[in-house]
């Protein structure tokens, strides 16, 4: 029945039934895209903290990563520097220069000695710790001490891990909120070069433990128990906020706008925790206080230790980007709609130009054109794999695996095309 053969009451009778039909979907769309918007900005949320999760589990979990993280200090001068200094500040306390040259001029002087060689302590002090210098930045500056630093590295992380794992470190203690490397080996190294030069003296250096700070943190007295809760988390994190992006992306009315509002929620989050790097830094240098003989070694070392983190941060704000655009590039706006159809127009007139020279590709060109959708989502279902496998892709890996399976999708659709342009009749081109 038309709406011409309704009387006046009927008619508004409809008109009413459609209103309310018409507000019910607009409310259950609106409630709809509430609780998807507020899923995705929980997935974002949960997914920069599954980050530095998984960051601060490799740094203190895994040996491999963590020395890897450090290897970049072994050759930073700035470093090295604040060692030598260390070192040779613990040399010069052992032997306590000063009151070596005051008795050694007091038992020339009980011999006969003149008292003017009192004016010579300090010179010969200043000399003595000169001297030693010297012997610590030689050692301190070699390829030696850098294999040194190295295994010393590996082993104090295993100790570490030990340590968290409820054994007792070797090289590595945690002391109250200090986590300290023994430098002791060093000292030992110092101290057999100095004899090897001649310096006799160096023999009174006795064995003893020289600690490094590596890190400070309140948290350390409850590190174990912190570090199960770690491991834990660093699988459970990345698994929920992917489960909350899939969730709400499958609540959205429009899933093509689901992905796209998510995809700008986790870039966005990826950008606060790369803020939250710079903010840190800025209080980490501050609170250091007096304690710490080079700021600019302490600099170095955070910037060394969270550059896997950072890298991490900027790489998934890529990823998400990209993610978005393409989101974007396939929505209704007057833009993104201008561009399919340009980049189709290219399309179809290179397949006509193949097809016309005789390159059809066959059989193999119609299996490709009519399957080439699944083959496209393949590719995009690999490069995400690629990236998964692939250790640290970094912002220039995200973009080379983007390339590559957006110039393998072209090529996909471009030799389906050709076959379909081969064989179809002359009429109108498809888009």
């Amino acid at each position: 029945m038309s709406d011409d053969a309704l009387n006046r009451a009927e008619r508004d009778e409809l008109e009413r039934l459609r209103a309310q039909v018409s507000r019910t979907g607009k409310g259950r769309r609106g409630l709809r895209w509430t609780g998807s918007v507020a899923l995705l900005v929980l997935a974002a949320i949960v997914i920069m903290l599954a980050s530095v999760t998984v960051f601060a589990r490799n740094e203190v979990l895994n040996t491999d990563r963590f020395t890897d993280t450090m290897e970049p200090l072994y050759r930073d001068d700035e470093v090295r520097a604040a060692i030598a200094a260390r070192i040779s500040d613990a040399v010069d306390e052992a032997l306590d220069v000063e009151a070596l040259v005051d008795e050694a001029i007091a038992a020339v002087q009980t011999k006969g000695g003149p008292e003017v060689l009192d004016q010579l302590a300090v010179p010969l002090a200043s000399g003595i710790n000169g001297f030693i210098d010297k012997q610590v930045n030689t050692v301190v500056y070699s390829d030696q001490f850098t294999e040194l630093w190295r295994e010393a590295t590996r082993s104090a992380h295993t100790a570490l891990v030990a340590v968290l794992r409820g054994d007792d470190g070797g090289v590595l203690e945690l002391q109250g909120e200090d986590l300290v490397l023994d430098l002791g080996p060093v000292v030992e190294r110092v101290k057999d070069r100095m004899v090897e030069a001649g310096f006799a003296l160096a023999e009174r250096i006795p064995a003893m433990s020289v600690t490094f700070t590596i890190a400070r943190s309140e948290a350390f007295p409850q590190v174990r128990t912190a570090a199960a809760l770690l491991d834990a988390a660093a699988w459970i994190l990345p698994i929920a906020g992917l489960a909350l992006l899939a969730a709400g992306v499958a609540l959205a009315p429009s899933r093509r706008r689901g992905l796209l509002i998510g995809a700008l929620c986790v870039a966005g989050a990826m950008l606060l925790l790369s803020g939250g790097l710079v903010v840190g830094r800025g209080a980490y240098l501050a609170g250091l206080g007096d304690a710490v003989q080079s700021p600019a070694a302490a600099a170095n070392v955070y910037d060394t230790v969270t550059r896997f983190l950072k890298s991490a941060a900027e790489t998934i704000a890529v990823l998400a980007l990209i993610t978005a655009f393409a989101c974007w590039l396939l929505g209704p706006g007057t833009v993104a709609r201008g561009s399919r159809r340009l980049g189709a127009s290219g399309r179809n007139a290179a397949a006509r130009g193949l097809a016309g020279a005789g390159l059809t590709f066959g059989g193999f060109g119609g299996l490709v054109f009519r399957h080439r959708r699944a083959i496209q989502a393949l590719l995009v279902v690999g490069g995400l794999l690629w990236l998964v496998l692939w250790r640290q892709p970094g912002v220039s890996g995200v973009v080379t695996v983007v390339v590559v399976v957006a110039v393998l999708a072209a090529v996909v659709e471009l030799i389906g095309r050709t076959a379909f342009e081969a064989e179809r009749e002359p009429g109108p081109t498809p888009a």
